[in-house]
């Protein structure tokens, strides 16, 4: 996919890194060109914020309301500009073509842990369990009070107790299921995949997998006996 086949109206994450640490924005794409793309300008304190900041990683996401599909551009270039009719929009630009963010029938490692999350500006945080982790995607359940739209970013923050293994993760949400006890499941992909989080599903699954040798062996015994 390539920034010129996204359609005007579409919603869009724009995520700056600095310094380790993950900011996101949510706009609206105005106007689609074929090198480039317009979108609502963001604004703070009644000034249009501005990423020519130098240090700044930028991407872009979006995410194909049909398919559910979640689209990766990066890097991309941001400026400020005014058209001759004085309207203000972020000039978007991406050298690459998107990358889908995640990959289906990942491996996905029970949990279970509890956790802190948070989505949008100014919204405060909120308690989550986490069921499940994979290279591409995390699942948790909140109250159902809690009410996240479809391809909202979402930072989800926990410990893994039983390894120590601390966790910040960006993802976003692409799904979610009413549960039992007044709670709402959420399924979201990771905005990126990571090497630690690959590392810590082999080891889970490991584990699992010396687990089950164990219990057949005491088994075999058994049988011996």
């Amino acid at each position: 996919m390539r920034l010129n086949e996204l359609k005007p109206g579409t919603t869009a994450q724009i995520m700056v890194d600095i310094a380790g640490h993950t900011l996101e924005f949510s706009t609206v794409i105005e106007q689609v060109y074929d090198d480039c793309i317009y979108t609502d300008p963001i604004m703070q304190d009644d000034k249009v914020v501005g990423f020519s900041t130098k240090g700044l990683i930028l991407s872009l996401i979006v995410t194909d309301q049909e398919s559910e599909r979640a689209f990766l551009f990066q890097p991309v270039r941001i400026r400020t500009i005014k058209t001759e009719r004085e309207e203000i929009f972020h000039e978007i630009r991406c050298d690459l073509d998107a990358k889908p963010i995640n990959r289906r029938g990942a491996c996905r490692v029970w949990l279970g842990q509890e956790g802190m999350a948070s989505y949008g500006l100014g919204n405060p945080s909120f308690a989550v369990t986490v069921k499940d982790i994979s290279v591409s995607g995390i699942a948790f359940y909140c109250d159902k009070d809690i009410e996240i739209p479809d391809g909202s970013v979402v930072h989800v923050n926990f410990i893994d107790e039983p390894t120590g293994t601390v966790f910040s993760l960006t993802a976003i949400i692409v799904r979610s299921m009413e549960m039992e006890r007044a709670r709402v499941m959420y399924g979201c992909k990771l905005n990126q995949e990571s090497n630690m989080i690959a590392k810590f599903v082999n080891d889970k699954q490991r584990e699992k997998l010396k687990a089950a040798r164990q219990v057949g062996t005491r088994g075999s015994d058994g049988d011996r006996r």
